[in-house]
């Protein structure tokens, strides 16, 4: 295909305003397959050769699709009308005065797909002028345009009328929309002449072998036509337009059948289109009709034309997301694989359609289903979905009908429920990856982009007088974690449990640390106020100053993990005694919590008489038994009282002192 800078530039001919005039003087005009052959830039090809494959964007009409016309005139309910009839469904309205010269559209939804994106199509209809017939009556057009049921084609439609229609391609948010595409007026006859806008700048324009179209430049317009009447003799008076990256462009088409009253009607309608037109008439109001002949006005250029020459489509490329990036322990979540079925004609339909998904071995499938995505619909019904358990479940969702026109032009989304394998146990990684792939017949699959989770588990905290580590702690899977932990001022480690299971007090003093982490675990340390056991020794009776009493103690029991201890303590008098004869001294103990029996190791002056002033204890005999495992404190009072005098010396102490 040449590079369609220009064409003919030294030809200068006018086309004329009247069908008689531009047929007779079609001999003097040059035939597009002469200047072709002429060198000029104009591409000859063979009539039904596959057309340029770059140039892929079509339209095609999809049972979505919506027609909305649109007139800013102001005129009072407009002649719409609506047609269905054998291959072919036509909107249209009629034009009913001037003033709505310039002002109607139509805007068609739903055209297709295009690089992932639903395309819509407007058509605004300008720049026609007052027409008359040959008695002088003035006559407005019927403009429209039409649908093939049966092919990717649709057409403008129009009677008796030249006019202008400016073309705008436009993605789901009605946003201009780039493309390379092909437009084909299709079959030229009846005096049918198109026109292509010089400053649309089309990259290419190509005519078939054997054609006898012909070639003028006018108004800004590449304009072809050709001069026959029977259009099922001469297919080959076609023109083939291509754009590149293109949103917009304008055509002109003139001439056709035209409408009684008008100068052509007697010369060139026969009597069947005579009879189609009667029928034809009566259902402008919008009516629909079943039996609407596809001859009655003319149809001029098909967006792409057919499907030949563009090849199979580019396979839709699944996308997957997922709902939680990072997920807790065995918490369910969310994979979601959306792709979008692309719109083509049966030819192009797909043998099969298989999305696939294997899971990582860290999880497991609860559920899948698939949803019409635009819809919200659920549409598992339509599928055969399989999950195929083992070390890693395989997820294989494959549509049932591929040759249901249903399915094309949709976009899916698969959504696959899951949760982690309570069994599986996380080791250096605590993230996982997937991806979908989508296979088309035998094509290489479709490779959706990775998606990655990570797993973490939760180390929660508690203390009770003192300070640890915070609590509600993430902790990748697989990973660890130390807890520290002190007591507040005056308390000592009491306790420690792990998942309420009790901990060895002198293995963590102060640190815990939780390794290949693969659940949640809850620390509690508990620290208790240091118990304090008060003796007070109580003295009766004077003695000589030759000497210092000394008094013995010996403490022992069970602490509050159940370890037996036994401890001494002694206590001195060195003070004179008051003139009343009693003396009190006192000493404190800070040794474990527990239960301890306190008694007096006897001395030889002095006998005990008695315990007094006990708290948090029983007395026994001669002994105290105090409870510092359920109390903060405990105290009791030894009395004594001197017995004799002689043989004894104060001067001389000794004091055996043992372990604790």
């Amino acid at each position: 295909m040449k590079r369609f800078t220009r064409l003919l530039a030294a030809v200068a001919l006018i086309i004329p305003i009247c069908l008689t005039e531009l047929t007779a003087q079609a001999a003097n005009h040059v035939s597009a397959l002469d200047a072709a052959k002429s060198n000029e830039e104009i591409t000859v090809k063979h009539y039904g050769d596959e057309e340029d494959s770059n140039y892929s964007f079509r339209l095609k009409r999809t049972e979505h699709s919506t027609c909305t016309w649109t007139d800013a005139s102001g005129i009072k309910n407009p002649k719409l009308y609506h047609q269905t009839g054998s291959g072919v469904e036509r909107w249209g309205q009629m034009v009913t005065s001037d003033a709505q010269k310039g002002k109607i559209s139509c805007y068609l939804t739903n055209m297709g797909s295009y690089k992932g994106k639903n395309t819509n199509l407007r058509i605004t209809f300008t720049d026609w002028a007052a027409y008359r017939s040959e008695s002088g009556e003035r006559y407005y057009p019927l403009l429209g345009v039409a649908f093939s049921k049966t092919n990717d084609l649709y057409g403008l439609s129009f009677s008796d009328i030249w006019y202008e229609a400016k073309l705008e391609i436009l993605d789901d948010q009605g946003r201009p929309l780039g493309v390379d595409m092909t437009y084909r007026a299709e079959d030229l006859d009846y005096g049918q002449v198109f026109g292509v806008k010089q400053s649309d700048h089309p990259s290419g324009v190509a005519i078939p072998e054997d054609s006898r179209v012909y070639y003028i430049e006018r108004d800004g317009f590449y304009y072809f036509y050709a001069d026959n009447v029977n259009s099922e003799e001469y297919d080959k008076d076609s023109v083939q337009v291509q754009y590149k990256n293109t949103s917009s462009f304008s055509l002109r088409v003139g001439g056709g059948v035209a409408f009684p009253g008008s100068f052509t009607y007697s010369k060139y309608a026969n009597e069947k289109i005579k009879n189609d037109y009667e029928r034809f008439n009566k259902y402008l109001i919008g009516e629909p009709s079943a039996d609407v002949s596809d001859q009655m006005g003319v149809m001029i250029g098909w967006i792409a034309g057919s499907a030949k020459g563009y090849g199979p489509f580019s396979p839709p490329k699944p996308t997957k997301t997922v709902s939680k990036t990072e997920v807790h322990g065995s918490e369910a979540y969310e994979y979601k694989i959306n792709f979008k079925v692309p719109e083509c004609q049966p030819a192009d339909y797909y043998d099969k359609l298989v999305m696939t998904d294997t899971l990582p071995a860290a999880i497991t499938a609860d559920e899948v289903e698939v949803y019409d995505a635009d819809n919200v619909k659920d549409v598992s019904g339509y599928f055969t979905i399989q999950t195929d358990r083992g070390t890693q479940d395989k997820i294989t969702v494959s549509v049932k009908d591929t040759s249901s026109d249903w399915l094309y032009g949709r976009t899916f989304e698969v959504k696959i429920k899951v949760h982690k394998r309570p069994e599986y146990v996380f080791g250096n990684s605590n993230v996982v990856s997937n991806q979908a792939s989508l296979s088309m017949d035998n094509e290489t699959p479709e490779k959706s982009n990775k998606v990655q989770t990570s797993f973490y588990y939760q180390i929660t905290t508690e203390v009770q007088n003192g300070n640890i580590t915070a609590s509600n702690l993430k902790v990748p899977a697989g990973g660890s974690m130390d807890i520290t932990y002190s007591p507040l001022t005056n308390y000592y480690l009491k306790s420690i449990t792990v998942d309420k299971k009790a901990m060895d007090l002198d293995t963590y003093k102060s640190k815990y640390s939780f390794t290949k982490i693969n659940a949640d675990h809850h620390i509690k340390v508990v620290y208790a106020k240091n118990p304090v056991i008060t003796i007070t020794k109580e003295v009766t009776g004077k003695w000589d100053e030759f000497g210092t009493p000394t008094f013995l103690f010996k403490i022992e029991g069970t602490d509050f993990r159940g370890v037996k201890h036994t401890y001494y303590e002694a206590l001195s008098i060195p003070e004179q005694f008051a003139d009343n004869g009693v003396y009190r001294k006192a000493f404190t103990l800070n040794i474990p919590a527990g239960k301890w029996t306190v008694s007096e190791v006897a001395v030889s002056r002095y006998k005990q008489t008695g315990i007094k002033e006990v708290q948090n204890g029983i007395v026994s005999g001669q002994t105290v038994q105090l409870n510092t495992q359920d109390y903060d404190t405990a105290k009791a009072t030894f009395c004594n009282q001197i017995t004799t005098y002689q043989n004894f010396s104060h001067n001389d102490l000794e004091i055996n002192e043992f372990g604790k």
